[in-house]
């Protein structure tokens, strides 16, 4: 009762200060639902969730099932196009201190009510978002990092990280590399929950080598550094591979108006409805994955050390297609093949991507890395994974240790011939 009648006197106390301080631009930001959700679950990423990027696509796929759902961004990257969420908000604080960030929060949600936050973080906004939630109504937070940005780079201060961090329940990395990076730092727990992939889609018999097809190279998905696509064009260039690029081209790397790069060797298209995407990796020989080089021109040194690339974990699952990684060995990416013994990593190099291709084209090459996807794809399943999510935050650490038993494993690449 008590804490029911402080949650009212705030709520009253906030309105009271934003219409004399002015807290909340209405024109551009969302101030208050059209009707109120009772004991609604928060979800607090940066930008809009719709399926033009990794983060939305995964947080669609996970809990487009549930009603209740309150949405909560920091930015809009993709013109407001907002996909989940009965009910989606925008919350920008910039300079504000931290009372008005609560009380533009408290106006926001007018007389919703939460019962438990999910925050995926990527600025600053959203962990003071998910704070604010978590302080104003005494309710379970869990942070689920699946972007570095406080280590490698400096979008979240470490203060506000730590605290953050202190004050969810339960705390996830979606790469190993996140989870060891930040558990060595900020000295809490951290469990590993990858990117997983809708369950309807995963192949749980081996995909047979495709036949009476050319032996064709596919990628999907975004670049998200201009080196990185001048280093891949340069690559394909001079080891002669045609490669088909399936992508958003908001985002892609490869420019609004491309449609072919590397002289034609690489064609740009636009992405593919789920089962047309599924089929195509099914019939093609091997995708190719850019990532980072960890030298000193790299960019993007965050994504290529701690991001797992949700297509890596997509393709192994629903088409057991051989992964070519091109870029550093220590990468997120790399390790990840690697320790599966999902496919070949090898530098932005013409004559050393020609020899992988080549590998990666032979049939018992072929077939030895489907095997090896065959063996823990069906792992990186979405079966119920929103339930293993709040069940594990309501118990403050996992209610099973499935994907730490798979992290656990190792797959030895197979024996390859050139």
């Amino acid at each position: 009762m008590l804490a029911t009648q402080q949650a009212h006197l705030l709520r009253l106390a906030s309105r009271l200060r934003a219409l004399s301080g002015d807290y909340l631009n209405r024109e551009s930001e969302s101030a208050g639902p059209s009707y109120p959700i009772q004991n609604a679950d928060a979800i607090v990423s940066h930008i809009e969730v719709n399926d033009a990027h990794g983060v939305g696509i995964l947080l669609k796929r996970l809990f487009s099932g549930q009603s209740g759902l309150i949405s909560i961004r920091s930015r809009d990257y993709y013109g407001g196009r907002q996909e989940f969420g009965e009910i989606a908000l925008r919350l920008t604080h910039e300079s504000s201190s931290r009372d008005a960030v609560f009380s533009k929060v408290l106006l926001a949600l007018g007389d919703a009510t939460v019962k438990r936050i999910l925050c995926v973080p990527y600025f600053a906004d959203d962990a003071r978002t998910a704070i604010a939630l978590k302080e104003i109504y005494g309710i379970p937070m869990c942070t689920w990092l699946m972007d570095d940005q406080n280590i490698f780079a400096g979008g979240i201060p470490d203060q506000l990280m730590r605290e953050l961090l202190q004050k969810s329940r339960l705390r996830l990395a979606i790469s190993a590399e996140m989870r060891e990076a930040y558990q060595q730092k900020y000295g809490l727990p951290i469990w590993w929950l990858p990117p997983l992939v809708p369950d309807h889609f995963i192949a749980r018999e081996i995909v047979p080598l495709p036949e009476g097809t050319p032996k064709a190279s596919v990628m999907i998905g975004n670049i998200w550094s201009a080196r990185w696509k001048r280093a891949l064009c340069q690559a394909v260039e001079e080891a002669g591979l045609r490669l088909t690029w399936f992508c958003n081209e908001f985002h892609s790397g490869a420019g609004p108006s491309a449609q072919h790069l590397a002289n034609g060797l690489i064609e740009v298209r636009a992405p593919l409805a789920e089962p047309e995407l599924v089929a195509l990796l099914r019939n093609s020989w091997f995708a190719v994955v850019p990532t980072g080089t960890l030298d000193k021109g790299d960019d993007r040194e965050n994504l290529t050390r701690l991001s797992l690339p949700s297509r890596l974990v997509y393709i192994c699952a629903t088409s057991q297609l051989p992964i070519l990684v091109l870029g550093s060995p220590e990468s997120a990416a790399a390790s990840f093949v690697r320790k599966f013994g999902l496919g070949i990593v090898c530098p932005y190099d013409g004559s050393s991507l020609r020899r992988a291709a080549r590998t990666l084209l032979d049939p018992e090459n072929n077939l030895a890395f489907r095997r090896n996807a065959l063996a823990v794809g069906p792992f990186f399943s979405d079966c119920n994974a929103d339930e293993w999510i709040w069940r594990s935050l309501a118990e403050g650490q996992p209610v099973n240790f499935q994907y730490e038993q798979l992290l656990a494993s190792r797959r030895p690449s197979p024996a390859v011939s050139d």
